[in-house]
């Protein structure tokens, strides 16, 4: 099966962006979607963009109803995704000796995660829902066995396009995908990556969902502020404001609304300077390294104890603070990794000090401006 012979449709259903895909004929399908999944047979899959604090109270009814407004099949397959539809959404074909595929994915990774870290302390970000969506259709029939073959080889197909963009997970907390093959035909059993047919729906999704991130991120690419690193790792403008207000060093004479629009102020225009996100880069990258236990002299277990004679974490918090406005922000700096207010408590070895080196830095500055501007340093 060729893209052109895939209908995609874009709108607004009951307020909520959507796209529609209907495959030229009715194929059998293996689906984690919450409308419709396991194994079924369907010509029609729908994609439905959710607000991040999504809780309706019967999604799957909801669901419902949206098809019937649609006036789509009772039997087609649905995913949510909190991913700007319009951006995230991309779909590619893919030939390989002779082999078709096509892959048509969202992608939204603001909570990536490697498997297997749910339990690690401050690894998955549970306030944002962010979701990679997968649909692959092959021209291959498949076996049952075939089907979950096909499963295996798209999540190292996404797990390797993570890798290409530098996404520190090898997927999110809400991933879902669906394969989709033909009805008729002697079944295979097998889809792997040495197969023609499993290298077809390897490439389209690799490549469908490696354009989707780039449209994530944003027209740099790679290339992005240290905000967007952050967010992707769980922290967000309210959890930092949720540490500053923490501290209670705010005077109540001050217009708390107007202080945190000038601190995200701040930190948007340190997101444009290049030493601020080499430092918070170089952070970020120890911090994966001492995970993994890739740090030397330190193995895995050893790391997440945050061991007194590791030293470099807060030297780097050091030199951003000093970076930012000097010996007053290495002080307030040093206030907020001692008592490690809200997010910084949840946070890895180099991630709570550089986080708190940006957090407090950032406010001593505006401290400084406030108390200026009313008068209060001279």
């Amino acid at each position: 099966m060729r893209l052109s012979e895939i209908r995609i449709d874009r709108g607004t259903v009951d307020g909520y962006r959507y796209v529609g895909i209907r495959l030229p004929r009715r194929m059998r399908t293996f689906a984690s979607t919450i409308l419709n999944g396991g194994l079924g047979e369907t010509d029609s899959v729908l994609m439905v963009q959710v607000p991040l604090h999504y809780d309706h109270a019967a999604p799957v009814e909801h669901l419902r109803t949206m098809l019937r407004e649609l006036r789509l099949p009772e039997d087609t397959a649905c995913f949510m995704t909190a991913a700007e539809l319009d951006k995230a959404f991309c779909a590619k074909g893919v030939e390989h000796n002779g082999s078709q595929a096509v892959a048509l994915v969202s992608a939204g990774i603001s909570n990536s995660i490697r498997a297997g870290e749910a339990s690690r302390e401050g690894s998955v970000p549970h306030r944002q829902v962010g979701t990679i969506n997968i649909v692959a259709v092959t021209d291959r029939p498949l076996a049952d066995c075939g089907l979950a073959n096909a499963i295996m080889t798209i999540t190292e197909a996404k797990a390797a396009a993570l890798q290409d963009h530098q996404i520190p997970g090898t997927g999110t907390t809400s991933d879902a995908v669906l394969i989709a093959c033909p009805l008729e035909g002697e079944r295979c059993l097998w889809s792997g990556t040495g197969s023609d047919h499993g290298i077809a729906l390897a490439m389209a999704v690799r490549s469908a969902l490696g354009e989707s991130i780039v449209n994530w991120k944003g027209a740099n690419g790679n290339s992005v502020p240290f905000l967007r690193h952050l967010a992707i790792r769980g922290v967000t403008f309210d959890d930092m404001w949720a540490a500053v207000k923490e501290m209670d060093a705010l005077d109540p004479a001050w217009d708390e609304a107007r202080v945190r629009r000038m601190f995200e102020a701040k930190l948007e225009g340190l997101a444009r300077d290049i030493n601020v996100n080499a430092l918070l880069t170089a952070a970020l990258v120890l911090e994966d390294k001492g995970r993994y236990g890739q740090l030397y002299g330190l193995d895995e277990a050893k790391f997440q104890e945050d061991p007194v004679h590791l030293l470099a974490d807060e030297l780097l918090g050091i030199a951003l603070a000093e970076y930012i406005g000097g010996s007053k922000c290495v002080f307030e700096y040093t206030r907020y990794d001692k008592r490690k207010p809200g997010i910084l408590a949840t946070l890895g070895p180099f991630m709570d000090d550089i986080v708190a080196s940006l957090i407090g830095a950032t406010m001593s500055v505006i401290y400084s401006e406030l108390l200026e501007g009313e008068g209060r340093l001279s």
